[in-house]
């Protein structure tokens, strides 16, 4: 019987994990608080959607090995900054035009997230 090489461990399998299931949050939430603006939902709850996206984003760039990771992690660090950047414009001036980008960003990565996690 052969041998299989593993290409990554459980943990980083575990890890890659936990980014999609982040991802896939971070866009759901996009989504909602895309919607909150048509639905003329209360402050707080916007509010309250918003900071949970930046703190996912936040949690997603400190995930990132800007080191070593090259111009993919720099990349990845850009978007994140606008997702939060979008989501700060919402909160601060109730101004959602930038959520369809940030949407749009979130959707592109989690496909590329769902291929690597489908490998691992």
């Amino acid at each position: 019987m052969e041998e299989k090489t593993q290409i990554i461990t459980d943990k980083q399998k575990r890890a890659v994990l936990i980014i999609k299931e982040l991802l896939n949050e971070m866009h759901k939430d996009i989504n909602e608080l895309m919607n909150f603006e048509n639905l003329k939902v209360g402050s707080e709850k916007i509010e309250e959607k918003a900071i949970r996206i930046s703190k996912i984003a936040i949690a997603l760039q400190k995930s990132l090995d800007l080191k070593n990771g090259g111009t993919v992690a720099n990349n990845l660090d850009h978007l994140y900054k606008h997702i939060r950047f979008a989501v700060a414009r919402v909160m601060d001036h109730n101004d959602y035009s930038y959520l369809t980008s940030a949407e749009k960003v979130t959707a592109e990565i989690n496909k590329g997230w769902e291929k690597i996690s489908s490998a691992a």
